[in-house]
């Protein structure tokens, strides 16, 4: 509710229900098989011109309200989603269930996860050897000729 009421505080009465209005028109096919309407009539309907919604379609406060609301009616379908997976898992008559839908009710309660396994076959020997202090001055010896410009890189 925090969250509503914060970015709700950003906006005016008019644009709170202008997303709104947006949010029902895009879900409007979902939900009762309707028509969207164009951003020109919605603007319309909201009372304002075309190139003012834009403009609103464009700021940032706007976006995250209308993403705010969008997200809160996908969350009320959820147990649409459920009962549809369930249908998949445990299908009427000689159907076989759905092992995708049967996946994403394993992933969904944690029953089943990816699991990655790295092994590391390199030696500790190699890998950690340390350099004699001959080898060092050797190395040493080598970067000061290179410096010098008495011997190329190889």
């Amino acid at each position: 509710m925090q969250k509503r009421k914060q970015l709700e505080a950003a906006l005016t009465p008019q644009q709170r229900i202008a997303a709104q209005m947006i949010v029902d028109n895009e879900w409007s096919p979902v939900l009762n098989g309707g028509k969207k309407k164009t951003n020109d009539e919605l603007a319309a309907e909201i009372g304002i011109g075309r190139s003012q919604f834009y403009e609103w379609k464009k700021n940032d406060d706007f976006i995250a309200y209308v993403n705010y609301l969008t997200d809160k009616q996908l969350e009320s379908m959820r147990s649409e989603v459920n009962v549809a997976i369930m249908k998949l898992i445990n299908p009427s008559g000689d159907r076989i269930p759905s092992v995708k839908a049967l996946d994403l009710y394993m992933r969904r309660f944690a029953l089943l996860t990816d699991r990655t396994v790295v092994e590391d076959h390199r030696s500790a020997a190699s890998e950690h050897r340390i350099k004699t202090d001959e080898e060092i001055a050797k190395d040493l010896a080598e970067l000061d000729r290179m410096i010098n410009g008495e011997i190329t890189p190889h």
